[in-house]
Parts: C-alpha cells; sequence; structure tokens
C-alpha cells in the first residue's frame, strides 16, 4: 500500500483535487458555457466609458473566467457582480449545472442534498447554490407576470359572460383559456404537533399552518395562493391568511379586471372587482338521499377551478422531495417551481425578446395556446417539453 501511494504521488498526471471537484461524468465545460450565456442574455453589460458608447463587454481571459473586458478600452469587470452569483465563490459551471438538471427534471425538484451528491461538494455548499438559483427565478419571474397580464388584457378586452350565472358557458369558453384562483396547505400540523390543543383562533385552512396560542401561535406550515391558467402558466405566492385584503391585491396585481375568473365559494367578494367571476360550489349534496355529494360539485355549466386543482396536486407532489420547508423561505421555492413551470409554457427567449420589441408586440401572439411552448431554445440552448 505504502509503495502504490508512493506511486501516484511521483506521477506528475495523479491530481486527485480534480476527481474532487470535478466529477468526471460531467461535462463541465459545457456547464460553464451555459452558464456564460444565462449571464449575458439575462444580465448583459457594457462598457462604461462614453467612448465606447455602451459596447457590449465580451472578450474574456482565459485563466479567468469570472472576468469580462471590453475589446476597445480595455476596461475590466466581474461578469456576476450584481447578478445572483455575485461574491460566489463556486466554480461557474455548477450554476449551469443547477440550471440545466432543475428544467430537464421538471415537475421533479432537484434538492440540495441530490446537488451535495452530485457535485461533490459540501451541504453547505449545495444549499448556497440552490438559494442563488432560486434568487434568479424570483427575479425573472416578474416578467412572465408582466407577459402574461398583457397577453390576458389583450384576449379578454371587453369581453363579458351572460349575466345569467346558471347559462352553460362551455361553448364560449371552449377556445379560451381558463384562469383559476384557489388556495393550498404545504406542510401542515394536526392537533399531535399542537400536543392536542385546538386553536380556537384560526379557522379552515389557516388552523393547519399555525400552532396552538399556548405553543406561541408559531406559523409552521405554508399557505399557498394560486393563480393558473389553462394551457399557461402559474404564480405561486405564500401567504398568511385566506383575508380579502391580502387576496385581493395579489389577484389584481396578476389579472385584469376583465379576465374571466373561475375559483370555488371562497372567494365571494370577487363579485365586485371582476364582473366575469364565477364559481363553483364544491360542497353541493346529492338530491338523492342514497349518495352524500352531488356529481356537478367540481363543475358546474362550465365553470370549474380543476386548473388551480392540477397544479397543487403537482406542487405538493414536487414538494414532497424537500421533505419540509421553513415558511420564511417558501416563497423562495415557490418562484423556483413557478419559474420553471412557466419557461415550458413561454420558453425562456420569451424574456430575452420581450426586452427588445415594441410595446404590445407580445399582446399580439397567443400565449397560452398548445403550440405556444418554447419552440426555439435560442437563449440557452434547452428546448421546452411537450
Amino acid at each position: 500500500m505504502e509503495n502504490s501511494s508512493e506511486n501516484q504521488t511521483s506521477d506528475p498526471s495523479y491530481k486527485p483535487h480534480i476527481l474532487r471537484n470535478n466529477p468526471p461524468n460531467l461535462n463541465t465545460q459545457f456547464f460553464t458555457a451555459l452558464t456564460k450565456k444565462i449571464l449575458k442574455d439575462f444580465y448583459p453589460k457594457t462598457c462604461p466609458n462614453p467612448k465606447c458608447e455602451n459596447r457590449p463587454l465580451e472578450k474574456e481571459i482565459s485563466t479567468h473566467p469570472e472576468l469580462i473586458r471590453c475589446s476597445k478600452c480595455r476596461y475590466l469587470t466581474s461578469r456576476i457582480s450584481y447578478t445572483p452569483l455575485h461574491h460566489c465563490k463556486l466554480p461557474l459551471w455548477m450554476f449551469g449545472y443547477v440550471f440545466y438538471e432543475s428544467l430537464l427534471q421538471y415537475p421533479k425538484v432537484i434538492t440540495a442534498t441530490e446537488i451535495s451528491k452530485k457535485l461533490r461538494i459540501g451541504t453547505n455548499a449545495a444549499s448556497l447554490l440552490k438559494r442563488r438559483f432560486q434568487l434568479f427565478c424570483s427575479d425573472q419571474l416578474p416578467k412572465f407576470k408582466s407577459l402574461t397580464y398583457e397577453s390576458l388584457s389583450h384576449q379578454f378586452k371587453d369581453f363579458l359572460l351572460p349575466p345569467n350565472e346558471n347559462k352553460d358557458i362551455t361553448k364560449i369558453m371552449a377556445k379560451r383559456p381558463y384562469v383559476c384562483v384557489d388556495t393550498a396547505v404545504l406542510y401542515s400540523a394536526g392537533e399531535r404537533a399542537s400536543q392536542g390543543r385546538k386553536r380556537y383562533s384560526h379557522r379552515g385552512q389557516t388552523s393547519s399552518i399555525y400552532l396552538s396560542e399556548k405553543l406561541g401561535g408559531k406559523q409552521i406550515g405554508t399557505l399557498v395562493q394560486t393563480i393558473a391558467i389553462k394551457n399557461g402558466p402559474v404564480f405561486f405566492t405564500s401567504v398568511p391568511n385566506q383575508k380579502a385584503e391580502t387576496l385581493g391585491p395579489l389577484i389584481r396585481e396578476h389579472l385584469p379586471t376583465t379576465t374571466p375568473l373561475f375559483t370555488d365559494q371562497g372567494y365571494p367578494w370577487l363579485w365586485g372587482v371582476y364582473r366575469n367571476h364565477r364559481s363553483v360550489n364544491h360542497s353541493a349534496h346529492s338530491k338523492d338521499n342514497r349518495f352524500r355529494w352531488a356529481r356537478n360539485r367540481w363543475s358546474k355549466n362550465g365553470v370549474h377551478n380543476q386548473v388551480a386543482e392540477g397544479n397543487h396536486r403537482l406542487l405538493k407532489t414536487a414538494f414532497s422531495s424537500y421533505g419540509y420547508i421553513r415558511p420564511k423561505y417558501s416563497q423562495l421555492y415557490l418562484d423556483e417551481f413557478a419559474f420553471i413551470k412557466n419557461a415550458q409554457v413561454f420558453g425562456l427567449d420569451t424574456l430575452v425578446d420581450s426586452v427588445g420589441e415594441d410595446e404590445g408586440s407580445c399582446r399580439n401572439r397567443d400565449l397560452f395556446s398548445p403550440r405556444s411552448g418554447a419552440t426555439a431554445g435560442r437563449t440557452v440552448g434547452i428546448r421546452g417539453k411537450g
């Protein structure tokens, strides 16, 4: 054993640190180029020298991949400064790996434990890398929200559903996107978690995310507000309760007032804001005494919120891989999942192309049709699924 170790040490080609830091089964050059492309597309940098006239900083330095310079005046700066990778000491290719695998494995999420094992790094470094990717998703998600708002404003301009709520609207909404709103609970706590104490200060879904007041009333679960569009994007928001003053501004921020909005009967206050609001009674009982529930409790006259329910199932299945997340970090995890889902719908090129397009050009496209997925993938070279 001593002779073999001496032979390995004397061999100039033996580099144990490469085996530890660069897994042999990963193409680190590809992921490095991917990270550089992401930073170039989403966080472009120009030369501050007035003589260069905002010339893009594209000249690279082979020994320092995190640096770029101007090809004219040789101005030097960091490509990761003031980006989600600001002051990140990990190699660039690791961020590209997390980005690529997250989009590739959707709807499965990639956890910090998986990152640690695949990249052969510590758990703290893996958690940091995961958090940097979540910051990137949170930074880009408002662009998807703006595109969705503009597209809905264009498609439902001066749109009005029949005033008779009992009229079937299936034919009217046949070729239009269904917009559904609902709430769901992640990582709820039963009475056993509160040591058998009742939670009298909370009712409904909110009661399952707070401990008893005698135990401090701490929030240990996550309440998610979901805005989902059929064949389109979805937006998740972590909220503390289901009050109108909490959910109302979120819905107004994402959806124009002319949008046909479908919910359950937990949103009666939406009638005064959205004239095209319709709700379905999930607690409808059957007229036949032999059966407890009615058949139309999920869909009646073309009104349902199954789009939001389906995204809730997808979200809960994916988040089961985490085991548990703290409520204060829940929005970062929700933004990450929503960004990856919306990237499958819009495509990443839309985020870059929309910056330089004229006003109204995005509204003229049907962004929610089944054929409008990510078709080219020019931004980072990843095609959309489906």
